[in-house]
């Protein structure tokens, strides 16, 4: 992917996905548009730990840290400040992610069922 197109697929990414709300109110909309944007940003594999870290020696390293920085760099663009305080010192993407889905899942169903 050229510098321009990877450019204007972040920018896409900033456009297109809203900000995940504290209160889990837009979790469905936003879990939706963030996995698309992400798999579109060819890191969603980070997300779901099928990115596995290669060996510090190994010549794959340096680009799987790149892939996992920006994982990481996107995700924190949505977040709240309080959220991503929480997450903040897991030490992969895989497993902020696994800590964002399960809070804000359980908070979208409490949400429905006070309807």
């Amino acid at each position: 992917m050229s510098n321009a197109t990877s450019n204007a697929g972040l920018v896409n990414f900033s456009q297109a996905v809203d900000r995940l709300d504290s209160s889990g109110e837009n979790w469905v909309m936003f879990e939706t548009r963030f996995k698309g944007a992400m798999r579109a940003q060819k890191v969603w594999k980070h997300f779901t730990g099928q990115a596995v870290k290669p060996k510090d020696d190994s010549p794959e390293l340096e680009a799987w840290q790149e892939k996992e920085d920006l994982a990481s760099h996107l995700l924190m663009q949505k977040l709240p400040d309080s959220i991503l305080a929480k997450y903040l010192l897991r030490p992969s993407v895989a497993q902020k992610w696994s800590g964002i889905v399960s809070e804000f899942t359980s908070k979208s169903m409490l949400m429905r069922n006070n309807l």
